[in-house]
């Protein structure tokens, strides 16, 4: 097999077309963010391509010892957009689950996982955090308004904000190439 059949290959086995990869001129990893499915796939990497912030926050998570599986799904029974659904281990690394509302445009759905991404980083940095109670603890912790004050279980943190504007002002500014 020639070197470029089987590049071609492997970045469609990654979900990337060759034409994407050669116009940035590397192959976005998705070693430890894993899109469920090819919608997602694509979203994240466009992500990766036009936000710096994004790509940080997929540098962090490739860093770790966790897996951050990004899927379609409700959350709190549709009323919410996005959420960490599930926090795992099988006591070598840990799971997160995230799903989101893909009923939005791909910048709007960008910003939004670049959020939750957030969320895995800040779960993926107290390594106490091996479950979902665990994590509803650190929220309880670190989040702002009802979830802060034990009444909600609809958590936010203000870097999760901050993130989620800044990466939509990093796709303002850098337009699909299509």
């Amino acid at each position: 097999m020639g070197g470029a059949t089987a590049l071609a290959l492997l970045l469609g086995a990654l979900g990337v077309s060759s034409h994407d990869a050669a116009r940035q001129g590397e192959v976005v990893r998705l070693v430890r963010v894993k899109p469920a499915d090819a919608e997602i796939r694509r979203v994240v990497i466009d992500g990766h391509q036009r936000s710096g912030t994004f790509r940080a926050l997929m540098d962090e998570l490739h860093q770790s010892h966790m897996i951050v599986t990004i899927q379609f799904g409700p959350c709190g029974n549709g009323r919410i957009r996005s959420c960490v659904s599930d926090v795992q281990t099988d006591g070598r690394q840990r799971f997160v689950r995230v799903k989101v509302d893909t009923r939005t445009t791909d910048d709007r759905l960008i910003a939004t996982i670049a959020h939750e991404l957030q969320h895995a980083v800040e779960i993926g940095r107290d390594p106490e955090v091996t479950t979902s109670d665990q994590a509803l603890a650190l929220y309880r912790k670190i989040a702002l308004g009802s979830c802060g004050q034990g009444m909600s279980e609809k958590c936010e943190t203000q870097a999760a904000l901050d993130v989620e504007a800044r990466v939509n002002d990093e796709l303002a500014r850098t337009p699909r190439r299509d």
